[in-house]
C-alpha cells in the first residue's frame, strides 16, 4: 500500500519541539477549576488520498466544539519562556465535529497539553494539543488534534501563565491553524493518512 505522510508532520513537530516537550510531565496536583473555550473554525484544505473520511469534510466546512483545561493546573516547564501544562484526567481536552465526523479526546486516556510562549525569540505562541484521541466512527485513528497560534510581534501574551479567558484573535495569526490528523495504521510507514486544517473564527470562553 502506497504510503502517504501527513503534509503537516514536520512543521507539528517543529513547533512542538520549540515550544517545549513532547512528552507528558507529572503535573503538580491541583484544585479543579475547570475552563471551556468554544470554537467556530473553517475548514481550508484537506488531505485525504485513502478517503479515510469518506469525503464527509470539504473547504469551507464549520468546525465547531470545545476544549476544557483546569485553570490551576501547575507549569512543569522549567524554562522562563514556556508554560507546559499538562492535563490527564477527564474532563480535561478537546471535542470537535464537523459534517458528522466527531474529534475528540479518549476520556480514558487523556493526555493534553496547554502550551504558552512569551517572547520566546521575539514571539510568543499558543498551543493546545491531545495526543489520545477516541477513533472515528469508521475505526479510523486520530492521532493529533492541535490548534496553535503565533504572535510575531510578541505582544499578545504578558507572561507564561495560563489563561483564563479565551484568545483574543485579533492579537494573534493563525499561519498553521486548527489541525485535525489521523491514519487507519498504527505505523507511520504504511498505510493511509489525512490531515485537515482549519483556522478558527470565534473563541469565546464558556460560563459555568
Amino acid at each position: 500500500m502506497r504510503i502517504h505522510r501527513l503534509l503537516a508532520l514536520s512543521l507539528v513537530a517543529l513547533i512542538v519541539s520549540a515550544l517545549g516537550s513532547i512528552t507528558p510531565q507529572p503535573a503538580v496536583a491541583a484544585s479543579d477549576s475547570s475552563i471551556t473555550i468554544a470554537l467556530t473554525a473553517t475548514v481550508e484544505t484537506v488531505d485525504d488520498s485513502g478517503n479515510l473520511l469518506g469525503g464527509a469534510i470539504q473547504p469551507g466546512d464549520t468546525i465547531t466544539g470545545t476544549y476544557t483545561y483546569n485553570g490551576a493546573t501547575s507549569n512543569t516547564n522549567s524554562l522562563p519562556y514556556f508554560g507546559d501544562y499538562w492535563h490527564t484526567t477527564a474532563p480535561y481536552g478537546v471535542s470537535l465535529k464537523v459534517d458528522g465526523l466527531v474529534f475528540e479526546t479518549d476520556p480514558q486516556n487523556v493526555s493534553f497539553l496547554v502550551e504558552i510562549a512569551n517572547n520566546y525569540i521575539g514571539r510568543d505562541g499558543y498551543l493546545i494539543r491531545s495526543y489520545n484521541n477516541r477513533p472515528l466512527s469508521n475505526g479510523v485513528r486520530v492521532t493529533h488534534i492541535a490548534w496553535y497560534l503565533d504572535d510575531p510581534s510578541g505582544t499578545a501574551l504578558k507572561s507564561v501563565d495560563l489563561p483564563r479567558t479565551a484568545p483574543r484573535l485579533s492579537n494573534w495569526q493563525s499561519t498553521f491553524g486548527l489541525a485535525l490528523e489521523g491514519s487507519n495504521s498504527s505505523s507511520p510507514w504504511d498505510g493511509y493518512s489525512f490531515f485537515v486544517r482549519a483556522h478558527v473564527t470565534q473563541a469565546q470562553k464558556i460560563t459555568h
